[in-house]
């Protein structure tokens, strides 16, 4: 008797192991709020990578959805381990063997979201028959009362503004701020919002590439109540030559400025060899500038890099002519201009210890 008794506590104890992944159990996904189900996914083989799309979802509100696989594997399967990429999604089984043709029932949970976009989470499902796992992605589309006209924004010169223009699907109430919420670029005060549309100024904090960000949006609902929202978008220059560093600290030697710096040319944007490049100062608002000789030395390093050494030289004048030129400023960045006299590339410039 008391060997069943132990038989049977060992059994219960399994069951409580083997339970609900992760230590979740099926009453923490419920709450209230509509279930999203998906077609049946079929499941043809292990390992592999099968994807499904739960369609649209409000911004703000927690997403429940239910996925359903279906074994036609040909052979039966029991889940061993499921593995989420996010902490943010719970993953539960309704059971863990399927038959041969059958159906496994998984109920999901993504935590609430203000970003307007296509979310996609990743599930690792691991099976007794298998080492490696099946990759389930989970695909729904966050919606909400603002999107931007265009996501992705071409530059052509740093620090130059830029415009980013928006649509109002259903606000209902008053924009208060912009932001970014990488630190790719910096709004201006000069903000329009009209009934079914918005736009902002802004200028970009980095010179070369690409940089994928959030709009982030401060604003009050028909209720006055604050809330958030982050739309992505891709700001992306244009000009196919870029500098490392993109700022060029420049060491005195005499009576010049000498620095060097690698160039990296964009593959298939740059139309004319390396060594046909025109360098050139930025011209400054006095003409008289005493800094206006530069000298830019090329060695190509590779198909895609080149090493530059920059010499920047004051011009001879009498000495009563450079007595008024001594205020002067320093050129602050060199232009790199291709064909038609293009600008294809900009390097920054500064004086070893100045700002």
């Amino acid at each position: 008797m008391q060997l069943w008794r132990l038989i049977l506590m060992q059994a219960c104890i399994g069951f409580v192991i083997i339970g609900p992944v992760d230590g979740q159990s099926p009453g923490q996904l419920d709450s209230t709020g509509p279930m999203l189900l998906s077609e049946a996914v079929v499941l043809k083989s292990i390992p592999s990578r099968v994807r499904t799309h739960l369609g649209n979802h409000p911004i703000g509100r927690e997403v429940r959805a239910r996925v359903s696989l279906k074994n036609s594997t040909g052979l039966p399967l029991n889940v061993r381990f499921i593995d989420p990429d996010c902490g943010c999604l719970s993953v539960v089984p309704k059971q863990r063997s399927l038959a041969t043709d059958g159906t496994l029932s998984l109920s999901l949970k993504l935590a609430p979201s203000n970003k307007i976009a296509n979310v996609r989470r990743s599930i690792r499902i691991f099976f007794q028959e298998s080492e490696s796992p099946l990759v389930l992605d989970v695909d729904v589309r966050i919606r909400g009362p603002l999107g931007l006209s265009q996501t992705t924004v071409h530059l052509s010169k740093p620090d130059s503004p830029f415009t980013v223009f928006g649509r109002i699907h259903e606000l209902g109430g008053q924009i208060e701020r912009v932001e970014s919420v990488r630190g790719a670029f910096l709004t201006s005060e000069s903000f329009v919002q009209t009934s079914k549309s918005f736009k902002f100024s802004a200028t970009p904090t980095f010179s070369f590439g690409d940089v994928e960000d959030l709009v982030r949006i401060h604003y009050r609902d028909s209720s006055a109540q604050r809330k958030i929202v982050d739309l992505p978008i891709i700001l992306r220059f244009t000009t196919p030559v870029r500098f490392l560093p993109s700022t060029l600290n420049l060491d005195q030697k005499g009576s010049s400025w000498v620095g060097t710096a690698r160039m990296i040319v964009v593959p298939g944007k740059l139309k004319m060899p390396v060594n046909q490049l025109e360098f050139a100062l930025e011209a400054t608002p006095d003409v008289n500038t005493p800094f206006s000789d530069v000298t830019v030395q090329v060695q190509r390093v590779s198909s895609v890099m080149s090493k530059i050494e920059v010499v920047i030289a004051k011009v001879k004048h009498d000495q009563t002519h450079e007595k008024k030129m001594i205020q002067a400023p320093f050129p602050p960045q060199l232009l790199v201009r291709g064909s038609d006299s293009q600008v294809v590339g900009i390097l920054k410039l500064v004086r070893n210890g100045e700002e």
